[in-house]
């Protein structure tokens, strides 16, 4: 089994990155195979609209035909047993590195053919069991005030509709700065900040390390793995 983990946050060694590495450590405490990647240290651009995964007798196979730095990263991705993606809360939407990555993974995996007057929907030949973990400073009530709950959760729609299997899970009222105090940010109680960070951030962590263990055991038992 190999699991694949995406940091689709700017910052190495934070939130994001901390919760989805807590997430392949899950994974391999079953046997996984595990593999970090960063986005942002990648130089490549969302779906250019060329349309060559769309064209009749395509030998894409699913597979962006753009050849970046991303390419290698799809490919991974696309072999991989299970996925594990984490990015913040930009604003209602995923970062842009992420949204430009799952373009260019998703679209050529999306089928525009119908069956017997069905649409096929996707042209994957495997569930793969994805996990999303978004991070924000933001409450729970806030997140539902603003409608993240329809905003971030397309994204995770998006890969259950084409891969077949996807969770989410949230971290919220995340420590965003090392130090409050050098920041304009007057409306956030930083001691209380940094309580939260110590008692309930652990809680994250350890619900992320088992959604690691759930996306294995969802792999094995949706595609009829040992």
């Amino acid at each position: 089994m190999k699991v694949i983990g995406i940091n689709a946050s700017p910052r190495k060694g934070w939130n994001d990155d901390t919760l989805m590495h807590k997430a392949l450590e899950g994974a391999a405490s079953v046997g996984a195979e595990t593999e970090a990647i960063n986005l942002y240290g990648l130089n490549y651009k969302g779906c250019y609209s060329c349309f060559a995964c769309k064209r009749k007798g395509n030998t894409c196979n699913g597979l962006c035909a753009i050849r970046d730095e991303l390419r290698p990263v799809l490919e991974k991705i696309l072999a991989a047993d299970a996925l594990v993606v984490a990015s913040p809360n930009y604003l209602g939407y995923p970062t842009g590195m992420l949204r430009s990555m799952i373009e260019r993974l998703l679209y050529p995996s999306t089928s525009y053919n119908s069956k017997d007057g069905k649409h096929e929907g996707s042209l994957m030949k495997k569930i793969l069991p994805t996990g999303v973990i978004f991070t924000m400073n933001s409450s729970p009530e806030f997140y539902g005030a603003m409608n993240y709950e329809t905003t971030l959760g397309t994204t995770t729609e998006n890969f259950r509709y084409i891969f077949g299997y996807a969770e989410q899970y949230n971290c919220y009222s995340t420590k965003q700065f090392k130090d409050y105090s050098q920041m304009e940010a007057s409306m956030f109680d930083a001691e209380e900040i940094e309580k939260r960070h110590e008692t309930v951030f652990p809680e994250d962590e350890k619900n992320c390390y088992d959604m690691g263990i759930r996306l294995v055991e969802q792999a094995k038992t949706l595609n009829g793995k040992d």
